[in-house]
């Protein structure tokens, strides 16, 4: 089989979605031709008025690249194209932006389809399946050059309710695709819900990425933390994700568990850290290895966040036999608690830090969550997993489309 697998970032940019396109791209490799077409490789922060303009008009300039058993397609932006695009820039002007959203959205995506259509027509060539992970203009263009070339079609939204992904025009593409995938049974509901036709929709997830060993006791030893209960937050140090609400709760664990230690690792400066407590260690940005050493050392893994789907942190977590205190986004109660696999809280501290109190004074119960989300990864979440469950998407996908034309 050949299979396409566009992206809207690939490689080295870092994120759960990249992380997921990467992984699945290798998986599949072994035994079928894959490519990767992809929009942004670097992580460019743009002044928030033109952040709408990040995945055309001002994406970086980046080559095509052999990754590893597959190649990638850049389709970053020439100098002309730019110049092509430029219209797009009515998307950022103040107010009128606010006012008309959808029908700026609307206006600019022909001058992005003008660019784009002629280098993924070309790319979809001799390919047997387009499977894309970007929406947007980037998803709409790869999809019809898809249908022009009577190739089937396979998107995965990763839509967030009522935050991303679920305007008219996404919903007009989930519509269109031959196979819509939702990461998780709400999710795939909620998809539905918003006029997915149910039979084109699938629930197939994501995987943890880990190194091959993790060591947790050189890690306590680090950091000073040997003997002593960790509670872990891995992610960035934004509102949605739960940060400050994991720092505030500290105070009220240490009412009963003096001794924990509350670490935090992830991109982000914040004021909160300075000054703070010595029981809180502040990490920031570490690497890949830090991080599994970390997960693998902690007692408990707590991010209530508000924002996410599946979680690849979670699963990570949960891939070390670590209990997860999540948060209430949608499908995570049901994720989380729905498989006896740890707590779900909202961002009030003292909810917060009742979870923590709770599982800190029960290890019993810890170990008990900890090893259902440990055998939840290994059945439905590992990367064979769900790599084949893919394949097999594809494979009816491309029979159903030999028997119509019989």
């Amino acid at each position: 089989m050949r299979i396409l697998l566009v992206a809207q970032n690939y490689h080295p940019f870092i994120g759960g979605v990249e992380t997921h396109a990467r992984q699945i791209a290798h998986e599949m490799s072994k035994k079928h031709h894959v490519d990767i077409a992809a929009g942004n490789f670097l992580q460019k922060k743009l002044p928030t008025r033109l952040a709408v303009l990040g995945t055309s008009l001002l994406v970086p300039s980046y080559p095509s690249y052999q990754d590893g058993p597959v190649f990638v397609h850049s389709l970053t932006p020439k100098l002309f194209d730019r110049v092509r695009m430029l219209p797009i820039a009515l998307r950022c002007v103040p107010k009128l932006c606010s006012l008309a959203y959808h029908s700026l959205n609307r206006f600019g995506y022909p001058w992005y389809r003008n660019v784009y259509l002629p280098k993924l027509r070309a790319l979809v060539q001799g390919v047997d399946v387009v499977h894309s992970l970007a929406g947007g203009y980037l998803g709409w263009t790869a999809q019809e050059a898809a249908k022009r070339a009577g190739v089937p079609f396979v998107c995965t939204p990763f839509c967030h309710p009522h935050q991303w992904g679920d305007g008219p025009e996404d919903i007009a593409y989930y519509q269109k695709a031959d196979a819509v995938i939702g990461l998780v049974e709400t999710d795939r509901d909620y998809l539905v819900s918003i006029g997915v036709p149910k039979e084109k929709t699938h629930v197939i997830g994501v995987s943890p990425e880990l190194p091959e060993r993790a060591d947790p006791e050189e890690f306590r030893k680090r950091h000073g933390l040997e003997g002593v209960p960790i509670v872990l937050y891995v992610g960035r140090m934004m509102p949605q994700k739960g940060a400050k609400a994991v720092f505030d709760a500290a105070p009220l664990v240490w009412e009963r568990f003096p001794e924990a230690r509350f670490v935090f690792i992830g991109p982000g400066t914040v004021d909160w850290f300075q000054a703070a407590d010595p029981r809180i260690v502040f990490l920031g940005k570490v690497s890949f290895q830090e991080k599994a050493d970390a997960l693998a050392a902690c007692d408990i893994f707590c991010m209530p966040s508000l924002s996410e789907i599946l979680p690849t942190v979670y699963l990570e977590a949960w891939s070390y036999g670590k209990p997860v205190v999540g948060g209430m986004a949608h499908g995570l109660p049901e994720l989380v608690e729905g498989n006896c696999a740890g707590l779900n809280v909202s961002q009030k501290p003292p909810e917060v830090a009742e979870a923590i109190i709770k599982l800190l004074a029960n290890p019993e119960l810890r170990t008990r969550f900890g090893e259902n989300g440990r055998q939840l990864v290994c059945q439905k979440y590992s990367v064979a997993a769900v790599t084949q469950a893919l394949l097999t998407l594809y494979s009816s996908l491309l029979e159903s489309r030999e028997t119509v034309a019989l």
